[in-house]
């Protein structure tokens, strides 16, 4: 409702508007007072969107011309008496973070991870409580079961310092929303390398993730191999058609990179696919590959 007013006293403050009757306009008028129905639309006139605003202010100490709702349950808690108002669900906003020097560079300070006695997957935290992000490169890993390995993984990658964001689940309380925030946010001027299943949804998530360059995966002069395997995955390539149409609709419009087009057509024509959990357990040389070509 608070959505709906917002945007409502922002369109045009000294005309009248008008709205579809829904269940939601509904309850904005009966709870206001504002507003009346003719031809079955609501009409508010500028009057009732002035008044309107400063209900919401005196009832919630926001304002909708002005402010959003807060995202998180906390900051909603300052205002309301329901915190559920908040923008965004509880537990929408955490992110998993690792390194692979195992030290998290973020707000100007360095958090030491990787205790000797335990593997850890990373530090779980709040999306919206990262302000700055020292790192230069950031590492998106597709699947929970990699994140812990990389401090004992050599990867072809330049700075041993990267940042590793795991892309996020349903399950883990990592989210894909937060990740992809978090890239909006700070990807820009970062190199982001996408590191993934060799597999339509791996590359499909290479190409939507924000700012991302750099796919890593087998290299190569490995494909063959991964592809005719005997731990190749042929059910996981049948179940990803969206994807693989996805991949096919990008790679023939000419956006891609020579060598990601490359892996592109070689899926499909092998319909198999090789996973990230495989690369590991088999020593699999890995390469970084650019995903698009770069527009002129």
């Amino acid at each position: 409702m608070y959505q709906w007013i917002s945007k409502l006293v922002r369109e045009k403050p000294d005309q009248d508007s008008k709205r579809s009757i829904k269940p939601l306009s509904q309850q904005v008028m009966a709870r206001y007072g504002c507003g009346y129905v003719s031809n079955s639309r609501l009409i508010l006139r500028f009057e009732d969107k002035r008044r309107l605003r400063q209900r919401v202010k005196d009832e919630m100490g926001l304002d909708p011309f002005t402010e959003e709702l807060p995202d998180g349950r906390l900051e909603m808690a300052q205002y309301h008496a329901n915190e559920k108002l908040a923008a965004k669900p509880a537990g929408n906003d955490q992110l998993l973070l690792n390194s692979a020097d195992g030290i998290v560079r973020v707000n100007g300070a360095q958090i030491q991870l990787h205790p000797e006695s335990i593997k850890t997957a990373g530090l779980l935290c709040l999306n919206a409580s990262i302000q700055t992000v020292e790192h230069q490169i950031i590492v998106v890993v597709e699947n929970l079961t990699i994140m812990p390995l990389c401090h004992t993984w050599q990867l072809s990658l330049a700075d041993p310092h990267a940042l590793w964001l795991y892309r996020g689940d349903h399950k883990s309380g990592a989210k894909a929303e937060a990740c992809c925030d978090f890239l909006q946010r700070f990807g820009a001027g970062k190199t982001v390398i996408v590191f993934s299943d060799m597999d339509p949804k791996g590359l499909e998530i290479a190409l939507t993730m924000p700012h991302a360059r750099y796919w890593l995966g087998p290299e190569s002069s490995a494909w063959d191999d991964c592809f005719n395997s005997a731990y190749a995955s042929r059910s996981g390539y049948d179940k990803q058609s969206d994807a693989m149409a996805f991949l096919m609709k990008t790679h023939d419009e000419g956006l891609l990179t020579e060598p990601f087009s490359e892996l592109v057509s070689r899926i499909r024509k092998e319909r198999s696919s090789f996973r990230q959990e495989h690369c590991y357990a088999h020593n699999v040389g890995l390469s970084l590959f650019p995903i698009r070509q770069k527009m002129s």
